[in-house]
């Protein structure tokens, strides 16, 4: 299996779009809960960031194996 240089740069800049997104919404959600009184509530219980965390964190689990399993098939060939 042949990558070429944009082949790679687009699919690795995908997983660290992902991986950006997935940080920055559970950062967001997590301390905009500190914020609030009592200091115990976390809005990442909540249905709605909870779906959204899980979509984001499948999707990045999925670029990540799937970059890992494209690294052996890559070294397998050279």
């Amino acid at each position: 299996m042949n990558l070429d240089g944009a082949q790679l740069k687009g699919f690795l800049f995908a997983i660290e779009g992902v991986g950006a997104v997935f940080v920055g919404l559970f950062l967001s959600v997590y301390l905009w809960g500190l914020r609030d009184v009592p200091r115990d509530v976390v809005y990442h219980s909540q249905p709605i960031f909870r779906i959204l965390l899980s979509a984001f964190g499948v999707f990045l689990i999925v670029l990540v194996l799937t970059a890992a399993i494209l690294s052996v098939l890559v070294k397998k060939k050279l």
